[in-house]
Formats: structure tokens, sequence, C-alpha cells
């Protein structure tokens, strides 16, 4: 049974996974080329290894993969409908994305085919990153951790470290001890690798996934998502506007202030000096000092209903992904709404 406490992202964002596309939404077919306008699901996940080149997954079990910068996008066929939380890539034949009662889907071919794998859970995997090929972790719903070191051909049940501890406010208000969602997480190399999660939750892991330490962040909100540019700095972000940076390999996270005080932020990344931050409410921040700083980025005001939840980089060229098929490619300071209604679409410039 769920615990008495409100589940926030997954009863808000993701509670809207099993609902249809909307009502005049193009019916494509696997195989389709697909233009930005018709992509009307919910997405969740976007990873690109080029400028150009990437994968976008959401609601439905869609998958689509543009070669030209989101001009069109190809639909690819996974072979069911599940929700498809989280996506990961490693060069432009190997993904995974992770879905519900611990299912993957990969594909070693650029997404000509997928096959299915099946870990030892059975919960929502709500996060998937590959460090290489070969090595991989997800995790997800009740403190569920995975763990591949062959691509996923195999998946052990690794679980949250045996120390684990979760806040007295948590504990008080009858969560079990290891009942913890894990939404965010980062590869900063292929050994260091990091988690977020609920009640300030962050754990690492300096065996590339295997086995796991918690780390101290002072906090009670969720942290939802994470990304270490390397083996010592960072930034994670969540509700109550939370933006945390560790200098130090997350030894220590401090509090970064933003324009914000009260919205959800569900991902971020960082590139050189650029970067975004992405929630709640059509929220977008980007920083142009490496994450020192953060300032709103306009957006329609037709998007302060819907949310944004994933993003990728390439340097300073991004993808962040959103409700009802928003796609947003970035460029240094600009950006260009790729997926949405005529009336709305158009070129943004940072602060304009």
């Amino acid at each position: 049974m769920m615990p008495p406490r409100l589940r926030s992202f997954l009863v808000g964002a993701f509670a809207s996974l099993l609902v249809l596309a909307p009502v005049g939404a193009h019916a494509s077919s696997p195989g389709d080329i697909v233009p930005p306008d018709d992509i009307r699901v919910n997405l969740f996940g976007a990873c690109f290894t080029s400028a150009d080149t990437g994968w976008i997954a959401g609601d439905l079990g869609r998958v689509f993969r543009t070669e030209d910068g989101g001009k069109s996008w190809l639909r690819q066929t996974t072979g069911g409908l599940r929700p498809f939380f989280s996506i990961t890539c490693v060069d432009d034949q190997h993904v995974w994305v992770s879905t519900t009662d611990g299912a993957v889907y990969a594909t070693t071919d650029g997404g000509s085919t997928w096959t299915e794998q099946q870990t030892p859970v059975e919960r929502n995997l709500l996060q998937i990153r590959f460090a290489n090929t070969k090595r991989g972790t997800a995790v997800g719903d009740f403190g569920q951790v995975v763990h591949t070191e062959d691509g996923g051909q195999t998946w052990q049940d690794v679980g949250l470290p045996e120390d684990f501890k979760l806040p007295d406010m948590a504990l008080d208000m009858g969560v079990a001890p290891n009942d913890a969602l894990l939404y965010g997480m980062s590869y900063a190399d292929e050994n260091n690798v990091w988690v977020s999660g609920e009640f300030g939750t962050i754990i690492k892991s300096s065996d590339g996934g295997q086995t796991w330490t918690q780390q101290d962040t002072g906090l009670e909100s969720t942290l939802f998502g994470i990304h270490m540019r390397d083996a010592m700095n960072g930034m994670a972000v969540g509700i109550d506007s939370v933006i945390l940076t560790t200098t130090d390999g997350g030894e220590s996270w401090r509090p970064v202030r933003g324009p914000f005080r009260e919205r959800a932020y569900y991902d971020v990344m960082v590139s050189g000096n650029t970067g975004w931050i992405v929630g709640g409410q059509g929220t977008v921040l980007h920083t142009s000092d490496g994450g020192a700083t953060w300032e709103v980025f306009e957006t329609p005001i037709e998007m302060s209903s819907e949310w944004f939840r994933g993003l990728s980089m390439q340097g300073d060229t991004g993808y962040l992904v959103g409700g009802a098929g928003l796609v947003y490619r970035t460029d240094g300071a600009a950006a260009t709404l790729l997926g949405a209604e005529t009336e709305t679409k158009r070129i943004i410039e940072h602060g304009g």
C-alpha cells in the first residue's frame, strides 16, 4: 500500500501517463516520419549523442529519433504501450528506456529493433542511466536500485545502502525505513554515479552502481533531478524551488538562490557555462555562468499550465521535453519551440 503521503511528482505529472493522446493528434504508426507538431504525447526524457542526433521518449510506449536537430522525428517500434519514464544512450546504437513493472527496453542498432529486459523487481523504474555499453543502473519506486554489467542481459537487485536512513519526519508519517522514491541519476564517469530522490535523498556509488553510500543534504524536500559534470562538481534540484550544488563530490551540498520560491524543478544539466533547469508551470531556468546564478527563461503564457520533465545537452545545444509533446531545442541562450501549436511556435531570445 502506498504510504499516507503525497508522492508529489508520481501523482502529478506521472498521473497523466495513462491518458490517451489528445483528440485530433496525428495517429502516427511505427516507422512514420513525424513532424514535431504531431508529437502530442507526454514526454519524460531525452538523450542526444550529438547536436542533431538523439531520442525522446514518453507516454504510450513512444520513442522518437531525430537526425536533423528535431525538424523531423522517426517513430520507433518498441513493442508495447507502457509509459517510458526515462531514456539513456551511450552512442548512436545503444539506447535503453525504463518503464513499469521493473521492465527495461533496449536497442543495439539505433532503435531499428528493441528487446524487453526484465529486472528482478516489479516496481516502476523512474530513471535509467548507462556509463558505457555494459554498465548501467535503474532506480525507482520504493527505493528500488537495479544494476547490470552486461548491457542489461542480466540485472541484479542492489537496493539501498544497509545503513540508509530517512529523516524522522518521514518515519513519523509511517513511511517504511527504505521507502524512498528515487527519481534522478547521473554518471560522472564509469565509476562515480549519484542518485537523488524523496526526503532529500542522495546516494553515491564509487564502483559504477554496485554498492552505495548515503550523502547528507540537510534537506527533507524531494530531489527530482541531479547532474554531475565530473566526479567533484554537480547540481541537484527538486520541489520547493530547491537548487543544490556540490564541489566536493557530494560530501557537502549547499543551496543556490533561484528566482522562484514555490516551484517544482524536475531536471538540471550544465555543460560548460551553459545550463538549464526545467520544471512545473512551464518553468525553464537558464544559467550562463556554470550554475552560479539562474534566471527565468521566458516561455509563452500558454505553457503556464504545462510541465517540462527532462533534458539532454551536447555542448551548448540542448533539448527540453515535457507534457503534451513539448520539445525545445536550445542553442546557447536561445531556444526554439519545436513541438507545439503554431501560435506558440517561435524563437525566444533569453531575456527577450
